[in-house]
């Protein structure tokens, strides 16, 4: 990797942020011949791409992000031939606890069927034969074979090696503070070490990317959601699909252990954006407001105060903020893995490994942003995945590049833009 001393002062395009949807845009970019160089205030993939559940699913994907979904699987499978990160088909289930549940996905199927895409409708045998370590009682499920599994850390590394392999600059632990503008056209990347300039520039900061958009006036309507999972150590007995319900979610790792998350047990706090963005969510909140839980504490005073550094002509201290590792929510882990023993037998004697935590960075549609800027030409984003980008990253960057490139593609970039929240980069 690139040392901070040793940048270039120019690539055809530069990419902040060094998570999953900006190492696969970088990769797609510089196999279509373009030199590209990522920058990362820390290390590639820390956060909440190596920090995800690891599903490559499309049971239950927004109807918009399907096609995304399904062209990913092949890049997947491919990139499973060129390196070891613990990818495998081994299906999804998702089960039903009630009539009430089992009605929401059979029109998710329903609509999803409209598209082209099937996935198997299971009867209570059928769920056993899947599914024999399970005592409970389920409405329904679907089963969709085809989706599979991979180590998010694992993933992340050879995708590092993969791009910088393919002439990717990657360069790590530099923080970028704030957009470059001249003549109204983006310019370049202001870093804690210089400018970098770009013919093209992405933020694809996760998190990070409503600060860096604010450097420049951008209003992007994006908060903040905290997730948190638990790994057994290595057992015998367990279920080889991926199993998603409300009561608890898992999959099968490759040491042997699990992996094992409550699905509504993420957790926002609330924050000035919070307010500032409170109609633009509240929508999609009511919908969705038995899988999140809202909590009201020092995060607000903590936010305020620190994004009054952030914005024109402003510190915008990126650096002190290298790396994002929240505290896992111990006590909702801890019943969701009572759950698991209750339910299964085979995990009555499971010893818990480890516990970790994320930050996802969530849209008010909960659809991803990946878009150019119309206000300032030469400016993209690529953020706002709502907990569904590690498994449609890859075709996620195929997008981009393609966006950045000026190549049509199907894969639905009308359904993505800025533009749908009412401006092109204005400031509210």
């Amino acid at each position: 990797m690139a040392q901070p001393g040793s940048l270039s002062s120019h690539y055809d395009v530069v990419l902040a942020g060094g998570g999953i949807i900006g190492l696969s845009t970088a990769l797609f970019l510089r196999q279509q011949g373009l030199s590209v160089a990522v920058l990362d205030k820390g290390a590639f993939g820390y956060e909440q791409s190596s920090r995800n559940w690891g599903w490559v699913r499309t049971i239950n994907q927004a109807m918009e992000e399907l096609p995304l979904a399904v062209a990913s699987r092949p890049l997947w499978q491919q990139w499973a031939q060129e390196g070891q990160f613990g990818y495998t088909r081994c299906g999804l289930l998702s089960l039903a606890q009630d009539k009430e549940e089992w009605a929401g996905l059979e029109t998710w199927l329903k609509n999803a069927r409209t598209l082209g895409f099937d996935a198997r409708e299971l009867g209570k045998s059928e769920i056993h034969t899947l599914f024999p370590q399970s005592k409970g009682t389920w409405a329904g499920a679907l089963y969709s074979p085809g989706d599979g599994r991979a180590e998010p850390d694992l993933a992340m590394q050879f995708l590092a090696k993969k791009a910088q392999a393919a002439g990717v600059v990657l360069i790590p632990d530099t923080a970028v503070k704030s957009i470059d503008l001249q003549g109204g056209k983006a310019h370049g990347f202001v870093t804690e070490n210089g400018l970098i300039t770009g013919s093209a520039l992405v933020v694809a900061a996760g998190i990070w990317s409503r600060w860096l958009c604010k450097t420049v006036g951008i209003t992007l309507p994006q908060l903040k959601v905290t997730a948190s999972v638990l790994r057994t150590k290595p057992l015998e007995g367990g279920p080889e699909p991926i199993i998603a319900s409300t009561r608890f979610s898992m999959r099968r790792r490759q040491d042997g252990g699990y992996n094992i998350a409550q699905r509504n047990s993420s957790v926002t706090h609330v924050t000035p954006d919070s307010i500032r963005f409170m109609k633009s969510f509240l929508p999609n909140f009511l919908k969705q407001k038995k899988l999140l839980s809202v909590r009201l504490d020092s995060t607000f005073l903590k936010e305020w105060q620190q994004e009054k550094q952030f914005g024109p002509n402003a510190a915008n201290p990126f650096e002190n903020f290298r790396t994002c590792d929240p505290e896992p929510d111990r006590k909702t882990l801890a019943r969701t893995m009572a759950r698991v023993r209750e339910d299964m037998p085979a995990f009555a004697n499971a010893q818990i490994a480890g516990m970790w935590a994320g930050v996802i960075d969530v849209m008010p549609d909960a659809l991803p942003v990946l878009s150019d800027v119309a206000r300032y030409p030469g400016l993209y984003l690529a953020t706002g995945f709502s907990a569904h980008g590690f498994g449609i990253g890859p075709a996620s960057g195929q997008l981009m590049a393609n966006l950045i490139t000026g190549i049509k593609d199907t894969l639905g970039k009308e359904h993505f833009t800025l533009a749908r929240f009412g401006c092109n980069g204005e400031k509210a």
